[in-house]
């Protein structure tokens, strides 16, 4: 998978093309959010934005999705070291993961604002893109891109655990 650290993710443009209504992809998204919200994850996640996708022609087609990732646990919120070890253990992850030629994920750290009880601090933004010959395997790269990005995050979890235990001690 080809990772990139980005200072910011582009907004995306509204597009008139067509959205892949998978099954997969609806299946894909659930084992995501239950995982990252598990015991077992630091992390608590949403959805930043639909997971649109377009078909142009002769150019194959693309699945995107963006996700917003903040730490659970109130007092790593605004710690900035915890947020750079996370995101470089996740390019660490993420790069030995999947083809660089149909998987993208791009990660910046943001600070969105309060909003509905989710409290103001560092996030972390990610968009996960896939490429395929067709909306159908676009899509489908993107549900195995997506779970291979839960893996990462999964680990990253535990890793961070095991940092935060021994700064602690």
């Amino acid at each position: 998978m080809r990772v990139e650290a980005v200072e910011s993710l582009p907004v995306r443009e509204a597009t008139s093309l067509p959205v892949l209504e998978a099954a997969a992809v609806n299946r894909a998204l659930q084992n995501f959010f239950a995982a990252i919200e598990s015991d077992d994850s630091l992390f608590a996640g949403e959805a930043a934005g639909g997971a649109p996708a377009g078909a142009a022609p002769g150019a194959g087609a693309v699945y995107s999705g963006d996700f917003l990732l903040r730490f659970r646990d109130a007092s790593l919120a605004n710690n900035r070291t915890i947020f750079f070890s996370l995101m470089e253990k996740l390019v660490e992850l993420l790069k030995e993961a999947g083809s660089a030629d149909s998987l993208v994920a791009s990660l910046c750290l943001s600070s969105p604002a309060a909003t509905q009880g989710k409290p103001a601090g560092l996030a972390l933004r990610m968009r996960l893109e896939a490429r395929g010959n067709s909306l159908e395997q676009a899509g489908l790269r993107w549900g195995l891109g997506l779970a291979q990005v839960q893996q990462a995050l999964l680990f990253t979890s535990r890793y961070l655990r095991q940092q935060i235990a021994r700064a602690a001690n």
